[in-house]
């Protein structure tokens, strides 16, 4: 009797609805691939190009913070020379500008009460002839500058460096935006970076440079306490111009050797755009920006960085879209093999009905199409397999005739015979459910194929010994394989992340330190000196180096930096010692002494080391390449001492060691509870004079 059609067509319902879903099931898992490729390949972009972001700020974060130290340095040795004089300026002008190559100016420009002004003008005058106070004509008549117009106070530039083009006798505050920036550095006590401006430069008919100032304020006393003591006790302030293009220069050209465009914003402006290095082109926004804030002397900024188009060549990646059109047309394959299947499983079971047994061994026939089949009579040792089995080691059935279980002995890898004769005996008393186990067999060209084998006792004699193990082969070699890739990526990725973290604190061109793991290492060092051990910096700067770059260029400089570094590197006498480069030619040398003599010794023998290496130099006086070296030594450190109070102390001496001519050494020392602070200015307690 037929059955009734709505039975009939429940099976098909069935069949039609897994076919969508299979084919639903590839759609979406390859949308998810082609999402997860994509958001990767975005995500590699975004991390790269915030990498080159850092380095684009590195190349001028560092200088402005060493301009900001400098100058709250010298406002602070200003306020102990009330007295000071044109050669005196001149002489604070030359180490600061010449050493800072962001600062193009350094002006002194103290605070006038109207009523002094004509006295002060007198004074002027008897140092420099001609001097008076001016500010720029609204209408530019003459020259551009008129005598200033009265007001409370006026803050005129008395002495410049360097002096041609500078803006002497121009009374600042005239500009109120010039002004903002002061009277904020006049409270606060520390130096403050202005607006940026179109640059004043008197005599001199050249187009407007943008810049801005930093003004550190100079007081009758050292740092007053509160912002009324800090007004009256003003005596003026101590400015550094910087011109914007000399100070982005580096950085551009890090951004367009790595394609891209850097924008810079200032942020208390209403986000007005102060430079761009992609010309005057207005600036509309991307979404492919990447935007880094940098704090620069108090003010904040903001650098726009946008990649150019095919920066980078993930822009054309196609491994996405090709993932998708593959699993997409391998979800189509797939369903219409298993619908396929399904049309013809139905069909046999329409025709087939009658015949259960054959259906039955058909079945298992199909199922065992991707393995090899084995039956092994244990007491004959006769070896019954198919012909997938042979063929999964290179052979045919009849090659292997006769087949016993001496011939699978004999095609078994050596090392893995006894592990799976033991899973076999596990099994045959009752130990393991199931025979399994995993083992190499020769291919005929040689190789090794890796096979699990599964099977089980199906019958055994009266008294319980196994007679016959029957079971399959299954050729898992490509899952070995992927698991030793596997294995062998994990190992590649510990090695690179070990590699990235010597990165993070390794500077890539001298192998130093960077100043990233300055402070680590100085807390480090500071944890043992706080156990009765003597701590000591030197900080140490290649002498007229930018003249060197000049002359030899960029990758000759280069080649003396890392010289330098490998020269100090093999100076180095302890595991616990460090060289870092913290900036530019500036390196700084962590280690312990027992004494200041011993101190002095150490730097004197790096100093000697440096002389024998003769790298030419006809830039310098001395026609070698030569350095500045600055040491502080503390006897017995305490918890107060501070990786900042370390640094400025050495770079203190540094500097007093490039005011003193260069190419020696100058060595500060502290005993107990001493230079643990930024403390004020001291003369050295030890020198030691330029090496010949």
């Amino acid at each position: 009797m037929n059955s009734p059609p709505r039975r009939r067509l429940w099976p098909w319902i069935v069949d039609v609805a897994l076919v969508i879903l299979i084919l639903a099931v590839g759609l979406v898992g390859s949308v998810a691939a082609y999402r997860s490729l994509a958001l990767k390949a975005a995500g590699q972009q975004r991390e790269l190009l915030n990498a080159m972001g850092q380095s684009v700020v590195g190349a001028f974060d560092l200088q402005l913070v060493r301009v900001v130290e400098t100058l709250q340095a010298a406002s602070q040795m200003m306020s102990a020379q009330p007295q000071l004089t044109h050669a005196q300026f001149a002489r604070y002008g030359t180490g600061l500008v010449g050493d800072l190559s962001p600062l193009s100016l350094l002006e002194w420009q103290p605070v006038v009460p109207h009523a002094q002004l004509g006295e002060f003008e007198r004074l002027a005058n008897l140092e420099q002839p001609g001097y008076r106070v001016v500010e720029p004509a609204p209408d530019h008549q003459g020259e551009g500058f008129v005598p200033a117009r009265e007001r409370e106070l006026h803050v005129p530039v008395r002495y410049s460096w360097p002096e041609s083009g500078a803006a002497v006798g121009v009374d600042m505050a005239f500009d109120p935006r010039r002004m903002r920036s002061k009277q904020i550095a006049r409270d606060a006590g520390v130096p403050i970076a202005s607006e940026t401006f179109p640059l004043i430069r008197r005599g001199q008919q050249t187009a407007a440079i943008n810049g801005f100032a930093v003004s550190a304020p100079v007081y009758r006393s050292t740092r007053p306490a509160g912002v009324e003591a800090r007004r009256h006790e003003l005596v003026g302030y101590l400015a550094g111009v910087i011109e914007l293009p000399a100070l982005m220069s580096e950085a551009a050209l890090r951004a367009d050797a790595n394609g891209l465009d850097v924008f810079v914003f200032d942020q208390e402006e209403k986000h007005r755009l102060i430079y761009s290095s992609a010309g005057s082109e207005p600036f509309q926004t991307d979404e492919r920006d990447t935007a880094l804030s940098v704090d620069v002397g108090g003010r904040p900024w903001q650098l726009v960085l946008r990649p150019r188009p095919g920066a980078f060549a993930s822009e054309g990646d196609r491994t996405p879209l090709l993932a998708l059109a593959t699993g997409g047309l391998a979800s189509l394959l797939v369903a219409l093999a298993v619908a396929r299947s399904l049309v013809v499983r139905r069909r046999l079971e329409r025709t087939e009905v009658d015949l259960a047994e054959d259906r039955q061994r058909m079945a298992n026939v199909l199922d065992g199409t991707a393995a090899g089949t084995w039956d092994w009579h244990i007491d004959s040792g006769r070896l019954d397999i198919n012909e997938r089995w042979a063929q999964m080691l290179g052979r045919t059935r009849a090659e292997l005739e006769p087949v016993t279980g001496t011939t699978w002995e004999r095609l078994c890898h050596p090392g893995d015979l006894i592990e799976a004769s033991l899973a076999m005996k596990r099994h045959f008393s009752g130990a393991d459910e199931r025979y399994t186990a995993e083992f190499r067999m020769r291919h005929a060209d040689g190789h090794w194929v890796w096979v699990q084998s599964n099977g089980s006792v199906f019958e055994r004699d009266a008294e319980g010994r196994p007679l016959r193990l029957a079971g399959t082969h299954m050729d898992i070699s490509r899952r070995k394989a992927d698991e030793q890739r596997l294995q062998d990526d994990a190992r590649a990725l510990e090695a690179a992340n070990r590699q990235l973290r010597d990165l993070a604190i390794v500077d890539a061109l001298t192998g130093a330190f960077n100043r990233r793991h300055f402070n680590d290492v100085c807390l480090a060092a500071l944890a043992g000196a706080q156990r009765g051990q003597a701590v000591a910096l030197c900080m140490l700067d290649v002498d007229h180096f930018k003249a060197y770059n000049d002359r030899y260029g960029h990758q000759a400089g280069d080649t003396v930096l890392k010289a330098l570094a490998q020269t100090l590197k093999d100076g180095l006498k302890r595991s616990t010692d460090a060289l870092f480069r913290l900036g530019g030619e500036e390196f700084g040398i962590i280690f312990s002494a027992t004494s200041a003599e011993t101190a002095l010794h150490f730097v004197d023998q790096l100093t000697t080391a440096l002389h024998a290496l003769a790298l030419p130099h006809e830039g310098s006086p001395r026609k070698v390449v030569t350095a500045s070296f600055g040491l502080a030594w503390w006897a017995a450190p305490s918890s107060l001492l501070t990786p900042e109070a370390m640094y400025a102390a050495a770079d203190e001496a540094l500097y007093e060691a490039k005011r003193g001519g260069r190419d020696q050494v100058v060595m500060r020392c502290f005993l107990a509870g001493e230079g643990e602070a930024e403390a004020r200015p001291s003369e050295p307690m030890a020198l030691s004079g330029p090496q010949a």
